[in-house]
């Protein structure tokens, strides 16, 4: 046994509440766990600051987006919407300059007496190691569109450069006035040469004009504009007047053998003024077209025909070639009286009676040599249905405005309750009848669509004079494009898809289709003088000029076989329904109107079996 003391109680205790490791370990662990603290800590800082930064970041994205959106936008003339983006660029970015000088810009107003130039907006991009450093400009509106003018003109894309620096100069006028002016002209020469290749003809002519306004004595495009000018005339006197048509081609071919097809449309427009002149017994004058045709390489059976006329010309003694008067219309022989030409069926219409205040719809007879009798009261616009049986009118009743449907035994039913509601047209199968109406509170007038047995109209698009084509579910109406630049006739669906234009004369109006779908008549105040019938082949887009006079002629309307158009015309001094024959240009009055036409703009002729 040892004689060595037994620990004390406290020493037992301690050796008995502990038995962990020694000072050194927990020292060691200690450090480990302040290491991993401080690494947590750090991570934690750290993720903190990529996340500050990626919300700095997106700020600058959704700063930088609506500066992109402002400068777009104020460059297209959207001045409102560019302004909203300018102010959200300031919520986020107050201190934003750019977006403060597009703010003062728009705030700025124009002075009529003189144009300042439009001070440049700049897009600096964000710069955080450098916060104070002067911004760099990367994008000038001026500048940015000078150069995309200029990348069109050298891809050839005429029409876009044009577009382009019209912006330009809507944006600054005085910005590289030399340069810009002589791109322009270039470009709208090019242009309109260009249009001359497609046979697009008229937007040509406009083209070549724009032209001579930046530079009026530019001979080229003098003569190129010339050229243009008269093969358009000779396309619109077509069938009308041979002796002009072949004038206007000959001297066509003489300043230039090679324009267009001259050559081969002189042929036959030669051979055709022989047939003319064969048919009346002039074969002396008949073989001269004839050897001129031949001279110009028409067909084969073309020399018969002379070899024919030759020897009718030695045979028979030449008939005196008819002289019109000197204030005759080419191409258009009014007959008074005599016999009547060779269409019949009906014609609608309506005159305004001031005895009775009221409007009232007549019929009147081709060919019956009646007077025209009135069948409605308190109706006009009509259009005879396509099967004869019912009419589409405008209700002047006061207690039944808007459109109305008329049965042979004069009942009514209302179709639409507007009173604006105007100018019906039913679609070929009778089911459905479009119409134009400025019924909206902006007073825009509008086209829309109805069921023949009424119901919710359907908007088509904006515009005027819908006219349903009888070959299928195509309306033509006169309207302007989206952006405006370009008016004239256009063609929609009936579900008020694929708007197209088929005229670029913003006069054109009152379209009318021929029974068979493949032209339309109209009239225009922006081809000549005055206002005047064309007729548009839809194909080709030939427009052919009609009916003309030194007064208004005007709502043609197609006889039921194709071979007339009716018109209302004051010629002669008071307002009467003609009709012309297409292919021979002759012109009868078959009536004058009873009654009075306040506004004649707003007549509707219609013409059924």
């Amino acid at each position: 046994m040892s004689n060595q003391p037994s620990p004390s109680i406290f020493r037992r205790l301690r050796d008995f509440t502990w038995r962990g490791p020694s000072s050194r370990l927990l020292v060691g662990i200690a450090a480990v766990s302040i290491v991993i603290l401080f690494g947590l800590l750090a991570a934690g800082v750290a993720g903190l600051s990529q996340g500050v930064s990626d919300q700095r970041a997106a700020a600058r994205a959704q700063v930088e987006e609506h500066l992109n959106s402002g400068l777009a936008l104020l460059q297209a003339g959207q001045g409102e919407l560019a302004a909203a983006e300018f102010e959200q660029v300031l919520r986020l970015d107050p201190g934003n300059t750019q977006a403060q000088q597009g703010l003062q810009l728009l705030q700025t107003p124009a002075t009529p007496t003189s144009v300042a130039s439009v001070a440049p907006l700049l897009l600096v991009p964000p710069d955080e190691a450098a916060p104070s450093a002067t911004p760099i400009p990367v994008v000038l509106a001026t500048d940015e569109l000078y150069s995309q003018a200029q990348a069109a003109f050298d891809q050839k894309q005429w029409e876009q450069a044009v577009e382009t620096l019209d912006r330009l100069v809507g944006l600054d006028p005085n910005y590289r006035l030399e340069d810009v002016q002589a791109m322009r002209f270039d470009a709208l020469r090019q242009q309109g040469l260009a249009l001359v290749a497609d046979e697009r003809y008229e937007e040509a002519l406009r083209a070549l004009d724009q032209a001579l306004a930046l530079d009026p004595e530019a001979a080229e495009v003098k003569a190129e504009r010339e050229l243009v000018s008269l093969y358009v005339d000779a396309l619109g006197l077509w069938r009308l007047d041979w002796a002009r048509v072949v004038q206007d081609l000959e001297t066509i071919r003489q300043q230039r053998p090679a324009f267009l097809d001259v050559g081969q449309r002189l042929a036959l427009a030669n051979d055709a003024w022989g047939d003319a002149l064969s048919k009346e017994g002039q074969w002396c004058r008949a073989a001269e077209r004839y050897t001129e045709a031949v001279a110009a390489n028409a067909s084969a059976d073309v020399q018969a025909k002379l070899t024919a006329a030759e020897q009718n010309c030695r045979q028979n003694p030449t008939l005196p070639a008819e002289t019109p008067p000197a204030d005759a219309t080419p191409g258009a022989t009014v007959v008074a009286g005599g016999a009547p030409l060779a269409s019949s069926g009906r014609i609608l219409f309506s005159t305004y009676s001031s005895e009775f205040n009221r409007w009232n719809l007549y019929r009147l007879l081709v060919q019956s040599g009646r007077q025209p009798e009135s069948i409605a009261e308190a109706a006009s616009q009509a259009d005879i249905g396509p099967f004869g049986d019912f009419i589409v009118a405008r209700s002047e009743r006061n207690d039944q405005s808007g459109l109305v449907v008329l049965s042979t035994t004069g009942d009514r039913r209302r179709l639409t309750t507007f009173y604006e509601d105007s100018h019906p047209n039913w679609s070929g199968d009778g089911s459905q009848v479009t119409f134009d109406s400025n019924r909206e509170g902006d007073r825009r007038w509008r086209i829309y669509r109805v069921g023949a047995g009424g119901g919710d109209s359907v908007f088509l698009d904006y515009g005027r004079w819908p006219a349903w084509s009888p070959r299928g579910s195509t309306i033509a109406y006169q309207t302007c494009d989206q952006t405006g630049g370009r008016c004239g006739l256009f063609l929609i669906g009936a579900d008020g898809s694929n708007p197209r234009s088929i005229t670029g004369v913003p006069g054109d109006t009152m379209p009318a289709w021929s029974p068979d779908g493949s032209r339309i008549a109209f009239a225009s105040a922006d081809r000549g003088g005055s206002w005047d019938i064309f007729v548009l082949e839809v194909d080709t887009g030939n427009v052919a000029t009609l009916a003309s006079s030194p007064g208004i002629d005007a709502h043609p309307v197609w006889s039921p076989d194709g071979r007339q158009v009716a018109f209302l015309s004051n010629r002669d001094g008071v307002w009467a329904i003609y009709a012309i024959d297409v292919a021979t240009g002759r012109t009868q009055q078959l009536a004058a109107l009873p009654g009075s036409l306040p506004d004649w703009f707003e007549a509707q002729l219609s013409w059924g079996k």
